[in-house]
């Protein structure tokens, strides 16, 4: 049956867990949450420990945004207020109100990254490019994505997240102002079917390709060291799991030697024992036979004294 009680309990709990933990340096993470696991078996909750277990290590990028929602509350308010003003100006259709509103998106995700990134140099972390690109693409799909957007607020995220354009905002129809200063955020492009032919020379579009393909090539790197070190922290985990179910082994089979040698005293002294109850039968039966005698002559005795009176 289930208890509410214990479970509001359990997720109580945990969710103080996790505070903890996402407020943790990602390099000390794994290591306190196997601690605290640990800490749950022991007390025998082990439902508490197995959701421990469970919670994913950040990423430095995702962790560079936790710190920046615990550090300002009210700048990743700002977040959550533009995403619920784009949603309503897409449901309402309104071209206008989306085009302002993405102007907006630009200045409000622009300045929160450099938050992130001033939050992340306040905790002695750099981040690198890749990092900061991260930081934006997690931004901008927090605006357009509810799920995303809960799991920034509540500052647990544990990787960074892009935007496919399948979420249910569906923000991005209409395409950001372009900005000549600011290269932190791509804008949406359409082609312009009216104006001159404006294709770049052949040297421009090679650098163009060439640029594309190294940020295709950073980026895939990026996800490649991220999926390096989720399984640098399974290892980890799975090393501790190891240790930790060793060390049970080795603790009851320690037991199981001590419980043996108890066995095999206490089976010597039980048959000490049946050997001193067998010779305590036999002398009761003697003493016994005895008193019958004992008694019997002490009859004859009496009967004899009689015969003289």
């Amino acid at each position: 049956m289930h208890d509410p009680i214990a479970a509001g309990a359990l997720m109580s709990r945990l969710e103080e867990i996790a505070d903890e933990l996402y407020g943790l340096t990602p390099d000390r993470f794994v290591a306190r949450r196997s601690e605290l696991a640990k800490e749950a078996r022991s007390e025998g909750d082990r439902k508490l420990a197995k959701a421990v277990s469970g919670l994913r290590r950040p990423t430095q990028s995702a962790w560079a945004v936790n710190q920046w929602v615990r550090a300002e509350p009210d700048n990743c308010g700002l977040i959550a207020e533009l995403a619920a003003d784009l949603t309503a100006a897409q449901r309402r259709s309104d071209v206008g109100a989306i085009r302002s509103l993405s102007t907006r998106r630009k200045e409000v995700v622009a300045a929160s990254a450099r938050g992130v990134v001033d939050t992340a140099d306040g905790l002695g972390v750099t981040l690198s490019e890749n990092m900061i690109r991260e930081v934006v693409q997690t931004l901008r799909a927090a605006i357009a994505d509810r799920d995303t957007l809960d799991l920034l607020r509540r500052g647990r995220l544990t990787s960074s997240v892009e935007y496919s354009g399948f979420g249910p905002a569906g923000v991005f129809v209409v395409p950001d102002p372009a900005s000549d200063t600011d290269d932190t955020e791509a804008t949406d492009t359409a082609p312009d079917d009216t104006g001159p032919d404006d294709t770049p020379p052949d040297d421009d579009a090679e650098a163009d390709e060439a640029a594309a393909r190294r940020r295709e090539l950073e980026e895939r790197l990026a996800r490649a060291e991220s999926v390096e070190q989720e399984a640098r922290d399974d290892l980890t985990e799975a090393s501790s799991a190891v240790d930790e179910a060793s060390s049970e082994v080795d603790e009851l089979a320690g037991r199981v030697r001590e419980l043996r040698e108890q066995l095999s005293r206490v089976e010597d002294e039980l048959r000490f024992a049946r050997q001193r109850l067998s010779a305590a039968e036999k002398g009761r039966s003697e003493a016994k036979a005895a008193l019958r005698e004992a008694i019997a002559e002490a009859g004859e005795i009496r009967a004899a004294l009689a015969d003289l009176d």
